[in-house]
């Protein structure tokens, strides 16, 4: 049955609802019961006889509304987004009011429905862009979860085309308007004076003071050096959004068709004109042309010698049940210690991202290690951003959430006071993933790096989480880790492992 209805300081909306078993009567008298002292016989009846096909609304308590209702007797329930089925992706918690369920709108997208699925009833919606839609759901006859659907500009819009070009490729990437923002990071003051944000000791960083250097005046230098010297944390947003803008055969800056944005706002957006004119005047066109050759041979460099294959083959068996359809590795020549992934998921496809720096080599370390274990080494930039898409929904299973907070209660056990790892990991969830994020480096240097180099290889990696990063317990956790993969079942996995993981931080905390 559909019906439309439109409430008092609420959109019009379409929705439905369709109820099994006996209690449909048992929902239906009590919404009735509710509503009889303020309604004439005549209406009362009315109601009465549709309530017992349908129940459909209640009274909100903090606006007095009539909204919808959903019935469930689970408090995991699924979401039929567009065309696009998601089992079990919604937690009902009545405690959040109104807990509110964001859904993505393609770019050129006006409507679409949304369906929640329980076991008893099913609740759709036709939900326009920026506009909210009130519902109650109500679990076991008795708890109340006010929850909303808004529905938002998608981040990303992945067309059927889109996911047939990309579905199980990686791809590696330096792209051009990307390129255009790390050069004009790098002409900034703040770029300049600010250790490990852009590369300076390369051929490429000449290159770029030589050719640009002239410009460094242009508003568009001024305006992003203001915002990064304001706060560091809006570096990682100007230069990811950067990925969101495609530069033409004719050299226009043109938002992409795929990408909207890369954090909850476009940071980048208020500048495209500034961009466009620094692109224009300094003819960075011509330059990124010309320096093709360098950008293939480190996109190469990547691809054939730092096992970026490998990483995924090893993620994906050790956290069986997390998938991606496509990854993307995106990088810039003038990066500098600065990385950050994300992953998106649009019409039930998933793509990660890995925005990160060329691992350069220093020449201590080529004299320290074999050819080889530098090739597994030179990895770490890459899969440590990978597995963040990986440990980080494995960590936050209702299984293991508990553990986790009661062992990060006390920050100051795991990080030291002023130390990196304080200032960038603060709470439970962040500092427990980046715990395992560089544990699981000494698992692949155990099942890659040549034997007799691991220990040396794992010392250092230990010494740097400690003393440099500040994360006090590293190397007595790595060392956990280590004997319990070593000693693991015959086909358990690292995701098997997760509750003796858990179990340590609680027990050493």
């Amino acid at each position: 049955m559909m019906l439309k209805t439109s409430y008092k300081g609420i959109d019009p909306i379409v929705w439905q609802v369709n109820s099994f078993g006996k209690n449909c009567r048992n929902v239906a008298t009590q919404i009735t019961t509710f509503f009889y002292s303020r309604l004439s016989p005549r209406i009362t009846q009315a109601i009465a006889f549709c309530s017992l096909l349908l129940p459909l609304v209640i009274a909100s308590p903090s606006v007095g509304q009539k909204l919808p209702i959903l019935k469930s007797h689970t408090y995991t329930i699924s979401i039929r987004d567009g065309d696009y089925f998601r089992k079990g992706v919604w937690t009902i918690d009545p405690k959040v009011n109104p807990d509110i369920y964001e859904a993505p709108m393609a770019i050129n997208e006006k409507d679409k429905l949304v369906t929640f699925i329980t076991d008893l009833d099913s609740l759709q919606l036709r939900v326009e862009r920026d506009k909210t839609y009130p519902f109650v759901i109500l679990i076991n006859e008795k708890d109340s979860a006010f929850t909303q659907v808004k529905a938002v500009q998608s981040a990303v819009t992945f067309t059927k085309a889109y996911i047939k070009a990309h579905q199980g490729k990686t791809f590696i990437e330096v792209p051009a308007v990307y390129e255009l923002v790390n050069i004009i990071i790098a002409l900034t003051n703040t770029g300049k004076k600010m250790d490990g944000l852009v590369v300076k000791n390369t051929a490429y960083y000449q290159d770029i003071l030589n050719r640009f250097s002239p410009y460094e005046q242009e508003s568009v230098v001024k305006k992003i050096d203001s915002v990064l010297s304001k706060s560091y944390m809006e570096y990682f947003s100007i230069k990811t959004n950067a990925y969101s803008f495609d530069f033409t055969a004719k050299g226009r800056i043109e938002p992409s068709a795929v990408y909207d944005r890369f954090t909850s706002t476009n940071t980048l957006r208020p500048y495209l004109n500034d961009l466009q004119q620094f692109a224009d005047k300094s003819k960075f066109a011509t330059f990124f042309k010309q320096h093709q050759p360098l950008y293939n041979q480190l996109i190469r460099a990547y691809r054939d010698s730092m096992g970026i294959a490998q990483m995924q083959t090893w993620l994906e068996k050790n956290f069986p049940g997390i998938t991606y359809n496509s990854y993307k590795i995106v990088f810039s020549p003038l990066v500098g210690n600065n990385q950050s992934a994300n992953w998106f998921e649009y019409n039930g496809f998933k793509e990660v991202q890995a925005h990160i720096n060329f691992p350069y080599r220093d020449e201590q370390e080529k004299k320290e290690f074999s050819s080889q274990a530098l090739h597994v080494k030179d990895g770490n930039i890459a899969f440590t951003e990978l597995n963040h898409n990986f440990i980080g929904p494995e960590g936050q299973k209702p299984g293991y959430q508990k553990g986790i907070n009661d062992a990060f209660v006390d920050l100051s056990s795991w990080t030291r006071t002023g130390s990196p790892a304080e200032r960038g990991y603060h709470n439970a969830r962040t500092c427990f993933d980046e715990y395992m994020n560089w544990a699981l480096v000494s698992l692949r240097y155990i099942d890659y790096a040549p034997p007799l180099e691991q220990a040396k290889l794992i010392a250092k990696m230990e010494k740097r989480q400690v003393e440099v990063r500040g994360f006090k317990k590293f190397a007595e956790f790595n060392q956990f880790l280590i004997q319990l993969y070593k000693n693991r079942s015959k086909g358990q996995v690292v995701a098997d492992l997760y509750p003796q993981i858990v179990a340590w931080f609680v027990n050493n905390k």
